[in-house]
């Protein structure tokens, strides 16, 4: 039998931003259905007629609440004797469906979305007070939530339902996956992995991993796949000395134990196969120069108070050559220095010459360090180095590697390699664009890498510039990201603006809560239920991306252990 109620109340609830510098209100709606044991799902879908004819307002169950008559006035100025005695009454009146004395307020929200005979289309239209409100039904439910054709990632919370999404739209917006300690994001994050590896086969995934952990959760993937295990550390020699530190050094789930001695047989395997490298790292840092880098460099000359007044006009002059030379040669700051800048020279020492500057001006020491510069061939070696490791993800040749797992337990050095490798990859793309292959970067432990306050960590300003410039114009270029971290308050928020994906769990501070209820105009309530969710149970809220509408849905995903345990055995 179908359950209908009545929408009995609309509310308007405000509050400040997560921020404080401003408020935001929210719809909320009270829905009034007959008493049963039948469970209400947290996130299903209710419909309930509009002011325009044959059109219904779609609204989200964000909680619900029995009540009985007999306790609404119930209070302790009540004798003890009598509130016990009413207590008793209600209490036995729970066990009788048809009771007509109990209901249940169920407490929704408009999710954007109104119904009407040719589908569902994006708007609003004020709900009529009284009318009748109707549960969606199973397939109306399933085909407005999920992606047809698409993977699935879980089941949808209380429904027999798969949860299917259209990974290509979501890796193309950006993914975040936020939660606090022990909620799975790392689980989730291999799960998705594994997803995008099986079903996008023109997709390259590289992961950053600070916490020595990915190359065990997709231990039978990179055994699978032609894959790279890349780490800033020496590489042992032998197979078993290898094995040993590979125990040492990662971490374990206890779930997957039994199974060390199959994991560290595919390790063994992979280190034999060559998929083991050791990333050669410059001491000096970033050892290539940009136009961007030189034109800051002429620059600081021209202002600086130590350069003659003399030559302060040269340098200038040098920067309108430079903007000239960029703006024929369709340059742009992120290319390199190349000896194409051979006649600029010679133009901004003849008028050097020709302004009657010393012969050891600062000016002609300049352009003798650039010409060095240009001029020193660049020594080929062995080392796999990041300019290697681009060339082999930006590689589109069929059987190239399409798994690529960088072990950066070292911070500061980590920021480094995180910030050249996706610069170089980036100034190739956009040197050379190309469609194929696509590259989604999966940067572990966000925080670290783009936080919202740069000064208190080692390279963080340049990785934080780095992956904010990825996650704004990558999309252009087929280069996404999928993000993780505990706290969203410690992001920069300019990388938060532009995910069109995000997975939720357990975030325990109100800040978090409030910051993803503002970006995707969500309930407070909904994003409280989050409170409640255990361990691999994950709300998915996206814009545009993952899921055929604007929908938040509550689901638990697969486990990412069990198909290694399956993949293994």
């Amino acid at each position: 039998m179908e359950i209908t109620g009545k929408l009995r109340e609309v509310r308007i609830i405000s509050r400040p931003t997560a921020d404080g510098r401003g408020s935001v209100s929210f719809r909320s709606y009270v829905i009034e259905f007959p008493f049963s044991r039948s469970k209400f799902n947290i996130g299903r879908l209710l419909y309930v007629p509009t002011i325009e004819k044959d059109k219904y307002l779609l609204l989200e169950i964000a909680d619900f609440q029995p009540f009985h008559y007999g306790m609404i006035n119930l209070d302790p100025t009540i004798p003890l004797g009598i509130r016990n005695e009413i207590m008793k009454g209600v209490e036995e009146s729970w066990n009788t469906e048809d009771s007509t004395e109990a209901w249940i307020d169920v407490y929704a929200y408009p999710i954007g979305y109104v119904m009407s005979s040719s589908g569902f289309t994006k708007g609003y239209l004020p709900p009529l007070p009284g009318s009748e409100v109707r549960i969606l039904g199973d397939d109306s439910y399933r085909k407005f939530v999920c992606h047809e054709g698409g993977p699935s990632i879980g089941k949808i919370y209380g429904e027999e339902m798969e949860l299917n999404v259209d990974l290509r739209r979501a890796i193309r917006y950006h993914i975040g996956v936020f939660a606090f300690t022990g909620s799975g994001k790392s689980n989730l994050s291999s799960l998705l992995v594994r997803k995008i590896l099986s079903n996008c086969p023109d997709t390259k995934v590289v992961v950053f991993d600070v916490s020595m952990e990915y190359s065990v959760l997709l231990n039978d993937l990179i055994s699978m796949y032609n894959s790279r295990v890349i780490t800033t550390d020496r590489v042992p020699k032998s197979e078993q000395e290898f094995k040993r530190r590979f125990l040492r050094s990662h971490v374990w789930p206890e779930e997957i134990l039994d199974l060390k001695a199959k994991m560290l047989e595919n390790v063994g395997k992979s280190f034999n196969e060559g998929k083991v490298k050791q990333l050669y790292v410059p001491p000096q840092g970033h050892i290539q120069m940009a136009y961007g880098d030189l034109v800051e460099q002429v620059r600081a000359q021209a202002e600086d108070k130590y350069t003659a007044v003399s030559l302060k006009p040269i340098f200038y002059s040098m920067l309108a050559y430079l903007d000239k030379f960029m703006r024929e040669n369709k340059l742009t700051r992120e290319d390199l220095v190349d000896d194409r800048i051979s006649s600029l020279l010679d133009d901004v020492e003849k008028l050097a010459k020709d302004s009657h500057a010393r012969d050891n001006a600062s000016i002609f020491t300049f352009i003798s360090s650039l010409r060095s510069y240009i001029s020193t061939e660049v020594t080929e070696s062995d080392d796999y180095d990041v300019e290697k490791a681009s060339i082999e993800i930006l590689d589109n040749s069929q059987g190239s590697p399409r798994l690529f797992v960088f072990e950066l337990p070292n911070l500061d050095e980590g920021r480094q390699i995180v910030s050249s490798l996706v610069e170089n990859i980036y100034s190739r793309r956009k040197r050379s664009y190309s469609t194929d292959p696509k590259v989604l970067f999966v940067i572990d432990e966000a925080q670290e890498f783009i936080p919202y306050d740069t000064r208190a960590k080692g390279n963080s300003e340049t990785s934080s510039a780095t992956i904010e410039k990825l996650l704004r114009h990558g999309r252009k270029y087929y280069l996404n990201a999928l993000i993780s971290t505990q706290r969203l308050a410690y992001l920069n928020t300019n990388v938060l603006q532009q995910l069109h994906t995000y997975f939720i769990s357990t975030l325990p501070r109100p800040y978090d809560r409030q910051l993803v209820a503002e970006t995707f105009g969500i309930n407070d309530s909904l994003l409280d239920r989050t409170l409640d969710l255990e361990s691999g149970q994950w709300l998915l809220v996206s814009f545009k991306a993952a899921l055929p509408h604007d929908v938040p849905v509550f689901f638990e995903a697969e486990n990412n252990l069990d198909l290694l345990k399956k993949n293994l055995v």
